[in-house]
């Protein structure tokens, strides 16, 4: 009788309460802000079409920001280039 019952006891596993935060992965929250951010940022979009100032604020941020905004165009791109590149080259060698 003592084996049936240490039996009975051992096959039920008891849960373990697991947090919200355990399961959370740093690239999946990093991913879930990305999307917010780029929904925001299609939603003000919207907002300065539907006002009809879209082109506007565009051209004036592109006369202020023009050398940053190729800056950091430049560096993208590089990098990217640079990353494919590699990946090419570690996939064929």
């Amino acid at each position: 009788m003592t084996e049936t019952s240490k039996k009975k006891s051992s096959s039920k596993k008891k849960r373990k309460i697991t947090l919200f935060l355990d399961n959370l992965n740093f690239f999946r929250l990093l991913k879930l802000i990305f999307l917010i951010f780029l929904s925001l940022l299609i939603v003000y979009l919207y907002y300065l079409h539907t006002k009809g100032i879209l082109i506007s604020d565009i051209s004036l941020l592109w006369k202020l920001h023009k050398k940053v905004i190729m800056i950091i165009f430049g560096f993208v791109s590089y990098s990217l280039g640079v990353f494919y590149l590699g990946f090419r080259k570690g996939r064929n060698g």
